[in-house]
């Protein structure tokens, strides 16, 4: 099964409120979708970020109440899990596409993670600079809402390198987010977009 693009009708799952109702078509409409993404990327993103990656469709097992805000199809070099690794995941969610790197919580590289960016705040500030479009999600800006490249200073990124080292709960996600509308115009293109995104993005993998 090849990619064909997300359709309007996938970002409006997200807007059922019962949690059956919700996995349900989540399982049926969005899964295979991801499935089909995650095989055309993974070559060309494995190409990128120079490393053999492997493709990982959420389960979302855990869940039984909350129905999730979003799902996703995520990449990391090691076949068996992602979460423990810095990993690249491309996500769907009622408003937008993100294609993110994303560092849990509890990862094994968190601190590694940490503290390379702590010891690179400088010229990753000017990384950012260039590239408004990355959002930190992390990093909330006066309204709460995740900041905007442009506005991560050197200062900034060292605090919030800070706190990944220091809190336990803290994890790290770092994106560009791709409108629901170019998202559905894009189609099967979808991919060549998430590919550029990640090419922008590869700097942070590589912590």
């Amino acid at each position: 099964m090849s990619f064909e693009g997300f359709h309007s009708e996938d970002f409006e799952i997200f807007e059922l409120e019962g949690f059956a109702e919700r996995m349900g078509s989540l399982r049926q409409s969005v899964k295979p979708k991801l499935i089909a993404l995650g095989a055309e990327l993974v070559a060309p993103l494995s190409k990128t970020l120079g490393e053999t990656l492997y493709p990982h469709v959420a389960q979302h097992l855990r869940r039984t109440v909350n129905p999730p805000v979003e799902t996703w199809v995520a990449f990391a070099r090691e076949k068996r899990a992602y979460k423990p690794f810095v990993h690249v995941r491309a996500t769907i969610r009622e408003e937008c596409v993100r294609v993110l790197v994303f560092v849990e919580d509890y990862a094994d590289e968190k601190e590694a993670f940490a503290n390379h960016l702590m010891a690179n705040a400088e010229p990753f500030s000017e990384l950012f600079a260039k590239h408004p479009e990355i959002l930190a999600y992390d990093i909330p800006d006066a309204n709460g809402k995740p900041s905007k490249g442009a506005t991560l200073t050197p200062e900034t990124l060292t605090a919030f390198a800070e706190r990944l080292r220091r809190v336990k709960g803290q994890h790290a996600v770092f994106g560009i987010p791709i409108p629901k509308a170019r998202a559905v115009k894009a189609g099967g293109d979808l991919p060549e977009r998430i590919v550029k995104s990640v090419k922008i993005l590869k700097p942070l993998y590589c912590l």
